[in-house]
């Protein structure tokens, strides 16, 4: 019996060290992209990581809302965060959130709460009526 036990905690250490080997490393440091002015003293900029498959290359993945230095908002994409926009004189703000490959979300949100106001798939192009943001939002380059 004892046998047993000890063999069944070996094989749980042993199992326990193979997992924390195979664990992704942490994600490291982000670098920031440029700070774009907004209205009423708004700036937005995106928090830029590493992925395994890009080593090289950083892609942005939080959109940040801040005023004068102080971070008001983290908007994690979908994947990533493409392109964005103020909005409705800073209220919202629109942003284009997807994978690396194969979609695209086109999305309104309040600045204040975060909550979505709107949203399209705009991976096969928007609408022929889109509303004004979104068509404002797709300018963005």
């Amino acid at each position: 019996m004892r046998d047993r036990y000890g063999f069944r905690l070996l094989a749980i250490l042993l199992f326990a060290v193979a997992a924390s080997a195979q664990a992704p490393p942490p994600p490291k440091q982000p670098t920031q992209s440029e700070h774009r002015a907004g209205p009423d003293g708004l700036e937005g900029w995106t928090l830029n990581y590493t992925i395994p498959d890009h080593p090289n290359e950083r892609f942005p993945m939080t959109l940040v809302i801040g005023r004068k230095g102080h971070i008001l908002r983290k908007i994690e994409g979908d994947g990533f965060v493409w392109n964005w926009i103020f909005w409705a004189d800073g209220k919202q703000v629109a942003y284009e959130s997807g994978p690396l490959h194969f979609g695209l979300v086109c999305i309104l949100a309040d600045v204040a709460t975060e909550k979505q106001l709107a949203s399209y798939d705009c991976f096969h192009g928007i609408p022929e009526h889109a509303p004004d943001w979104l068509k404002a939002l797709e300018k963005v380059q």
